[in-house]
């Protein structure tokens, strides 16, 4: 039989493990990999701390599933895993909509009340959270993290890598660059360069010490 692997134990692997249940898998929660040996301290759950992801030996059985919210962590532990021969699942809440002819990657999550609108095209490993919507058209580069409450609206296109904080809104057909930012609660009006970070309303690149982040 089968049984699904959870990576990150830190809050929102503790949520994942909770929404695999719900998501009608076929199979149980084996446990949790994180590289803090400390990680479920303090929470009692069911499942256990298999180990960190630099030591763990995969199992024939083992079907993973990231759970951090950060996409170099996210991207370096995943790589690490499937070096080693493991596969993903994608997760798709009970909750969460589809639309008609959406394209999903390997190891895509759907949070609860996800809404993906029809001929969405959503890369390998993208994480739709907490009522976010990506809408008709949209496509979503590989890696790319949505959090809660993101509205990517039609036709938009993220690169690979990109991040989008909470509450953010992206308007139509603006493109953003791979391994750009956008920070929480901005709305993005027009493309962003790889790489870049923005933040506000209207989003504009964001400064440190009087320069351009980069």
């Amino acid at each position: 039989m089968k049984k699904i692997v959870i990576i990150g134990a830190g809050g929102f692997g503790r949520e994942m493990l909770a929404w695999v249940r719900q998501s009608g898998a076929l199979w149980p929660v084996k446990g949790f990999l994180d590289d803090n040996p400390r990680a479920l301290d303090g929470y009692a759950k069911n499942v256990p701390l298999l180990g960190d992801t630099h030591n763990y030996e995969v199992c024939p059985e083992d079907l993973f599933v990231c759970a951090i919210g950060q996409v170099k962590f996210k991207r370096s532990c995943i790589e690490r895993i499937m070096a080693r021969g493991g596969a993903f699942k994608r997760i798709i809440h009970s909750t969460a909509v589809r639309g008609e002819d959406v394209a999903l990657g390997a190891g895509v999550i759907l949070c609860p009340h996800a809404v993906v609108g029809s001929d969405a095209k959503l890369g390998d490993f993208v994480t739709v959270n907490v009522h976010s919507t990506v809408d008709h058209d949209a496509v979503i580069g590989r890696w790319s993290q949505l959090h809660c409450h993101v509205d990517i609206t039609g036709g938009v296109v993220l690169g690979e890598g990109v991040l989008v904080g909470s509450h953010a809104t992206i308007l139509p057909g603006v493109k953003v660059g791979d391994g750009a930012v956008i920070g929480a609660g901005s709305v993005v009006t027009r493309d962003v360069p790889a790489g870049a970070t923005v933040f506000g309303v209207p989003a504009r690149p964001y400064k440190v010490r009087g320069a351009a982040h980069e």
